[in-house]
């Protein structure tokens, strides 16, 4: 497998973007996904203005060449949240306004990640589209309304950006969330399907902690979508069995289900061993891009864990070391994890 590991600026989200490259730079990584939410300091428009400017355009290439750094893909999660919502008061902190300005928001900065991916010549755009009505998953009796009206209204805000994307030679991603509208195999391949049914392409963005929130099986997960996906999310989680969310930072609901913590890589239950056989095995050999979500370990001790361990991984290119070693590897970084102060966003 030829994937190199790379690093979502996400994780400096608080940070200026040349501040957050230099760190990148000195973590010896060299592949990011440039983040443009409007909520983040990283952002490139907080540093060099709209991008449609070419003079603006030319100085964020420059600051990449001079810290060494290539874009995999350009993401906007949280102002993409927009377009399908909810549009109450859970995304105001995104934009105070109505439904209608929120979505012209949320496709005004989808649009535009497309359009810098294309003009920096990144392969993939990912974006998160919402969800209209997550109630749909129930099917309630006598009622014709199902997820898959959820999928059409995706498919409807998705084929613009879909064809935009082709125009600039972009793969349009999405990520299985929770919160999105693709979120299990089943509304995965439906979403998927919307998109071919509209003479457009829609790639996956796999993220196996995600999947292990709802309790899926990450690696069968991956071998059901029928299709190799065309980026990885690295981090972990620990799942929690209790009635009550454990005691300790980072413990959050992620819907109907016992509360997660998400971790650093390989500080958490995930059998990355697994994984990564299992990517090999559906042809995957894209970016795997680390995501920083933990609220434990200091990013700048849990980015570079993250990054050996999977680099030891592809590297080895088969198991090396099983849930034994893995444990050794969390023992030992015990005296070595700072208490972080909880991720900026």
């Amino acid at each position: 497998m030829t994937s190199e590991v790379g690093l979502c600026l996400a994780a400096f989200a608080d940070l200026p973007l040349a501040e957050a490259l230099a760190r990148v730079h000195a973590l010896g990584l060299s592949l990011v996904d440039l983040p443009t939410d409007s909520v983040f300091a990283v952002r490139p428009e907080a540093a060099f203005g709209p991008l449609a400017d070419p003079t603006n355009l030319a100085g964020l290439r420059s600051l990449l060449d001079r810290f060494e750094v290539r874009v995999a893909c350009v993401s906007n999660s949280r102002d993409g949240q927009l377009i399908l919502g909810p549009h109450g008061p859970h995304t105001d902190r995104v934009l105070v306004g109505d439904l209608e300005a929120k979505r012209s928001h949320g496709r005004r900065l989808a649009f535009e990640a497309i359009r810098l991916a294309g003009a920096l010549e990144a392969p993939m755009a990912r974006l998160f589209f919402g969800c209209p009505d997550f109630a749909r998953w129930l099917n309630w009796s006598g009622s014709e309304v199902s997820w898959e009206d959820n999928v059409a209204a995706f498919v409807v805000e998705a084929a613009p950006l879909a064809v935009v994307a082709r125009q600039e030679g972009v793969t349009l991603c999405i990520e299985p969330h929770p919160k999105q509208v693709a979120f299990d195999v089943r509304s995965v391949r439906s979403c998927v399907a919307g998109l071919q049914a509209a003479g457009e392409e829609l790639g996956v963005c796999f993220d196996p902690a995600n999947v292990a929130a709802l309790h899926y099986d990450p690696v069968e997960f991956l071998a059901a979508l029928g299709a190799p996906p065309r980026c990885v999310h690295a981090k972990d989680i620990e799942l929690a069995t209790s009635v009550e969310p454990p005691s300790g930072a980072g413990w959050v609901p992620y819907g109907p289900q016992p509360a997660v913590r998400f971790r650093s890589v390989p500080f958490g239950q995930l059998d990355w061993d697994g994984i990564i056989a299992g990517l090999a095995e559906v042809g995957f050999d894209g970016p795997i891009l680390i995501e920083h979500e933990d609220l434990v370990t200091d990013r700048m001790v849990g980015i570079p864990a993250a990054a050996a361990h999977l680099a030891s991984l592809l590297l080895a290119g088969s198991p090396s070391g099983g849930q034994a070693g893995r444990q050794a590897e969390r023992d030992r970084d015990v005296a070595g994890v700072a208490p972080g102060a909880a991720p900026w966003w």
